[in-house]
């Protein structure tokens, strides 16, 4: 005990995903997913589909080369429509069964009435927004599909070390557990020319949203926005732009002095500056 704080005895699945993420350095994405699958033996399997072009690839090998894997994608409810639409386009032309998370409808997480409440996120909020935006959805995703107390739950992702300096330390993450959701990052030591080969190789669509904004899209939550985004996302949907513009008016009018692309005037002393599960992919390079 340190404190107050009670120090929790590691699980015995923790221990052995690590023990795994150690082991699987030189080995194939199947080969790592499939040591996951026999040693865990989850009751569902999914992989994460944002739109974006790690997240392509993930969903296109795992749905070839994973039996019984499904497909699932975060509606944050501050995403852009048409990579929604690119989602559910492409799992309809190749038949893969897709499962829609939405933050509001399905957890009671409105990204209007928080950014009202809280302001803009700012890096020094990201940790909030990914909580209410996506880790709740992960485990509605988790309760829906649970049977049992102990059933384990797959999500596959398309994480890899060099995509972003936030990710460059998750080699003991490749297999891990947040509960009894196992996140398995099999493309993790994979470079971004094995991820473009994959693309090209396969045939596989791009979303046009990425070719612009360099990200999928399915969460403009604000947290690391820059100058000039608002700007890039009005090449790709003017709704969205014009949807921000009046939130911010919304938000100034509530107290929040600060827009989408700036940070708040100082951090929240409860932030926590990472997110409980290896999502928000690309965020904060």
């Amino acid at each position: 005990m340190h404190g107050n704080v009670v120090m929790k005895k590691p699980r015995k699945k923790d221990l052995q995903a690590l023990e795994l993420s150690r082991e699987v350095y030189l080995e194939s994405p199947e080969q790592i997913i499939n040591k996951a699958i026999a040693l865990f033996k989850p009751v569902k399997i999914f992989v994460g589909f944002s739109g974006g072009y790690d997240s392509t690839v993930a969903t296109g090998y795992s749905m070839d080369n994973v039996q019984g894997c499904e497909v699932v994608h975060i509606d944050t409810g501050i995403g852009i429509k048409l990579t929604r639409d690119h989602v559910r386009q492409t799992c309809k032309e190749n038949k893969w069964p897709l499962r829609i998370v939405r933050a509001k409808e399905d957890c009671g997480q409105d990204y209007d009435e928080l950014v009202k409440k809280f302001g803009f996120p700012g890096p020094s909020h990201h940790s909030l927004m990914f909580r209410c935006l996506k880790e709740r959805a992960c485990e509605r995703l988790l309760r829906d599909n649970k049977t049992s107390r102990n059933d384990n739950v797959m999500l596959i992702t398309g994480i890899r070390q060099d995509e972003s300096q936030r990710r460059s330390n998750y080699q003991d993450k490749v297999v891990s557990f947040k509960g009894n959701l196992l996140w398995v990052s099999p493309f993790y030591y994979k470079d971004k020319s094995w991820f473009e080969s994959y693309i090209k190789r396969n045939f596989l669509k791009r979303n046009p949203v990425s070719e612009v904004l360099g990200m999928s899209g399915e969460c403009l939550c604000g947290a690391f926005a820059h100058k000039g985004e608002k700007e890039l996302i009005k090449l790709v949907c003017s709704e969205t732009h014009a949807r921000i513009e009046a939130l911010e008016i919304e938000v100034k009018n509530a107290g929040h002095n600060w827009g989408w692309e700036e940070s708040p005037p100082k951090k929240r002393a409860d932030d926590r500056t990472e997110e409980m599960f290896p999502m928000c992919v690309g965020c904060g390079k």
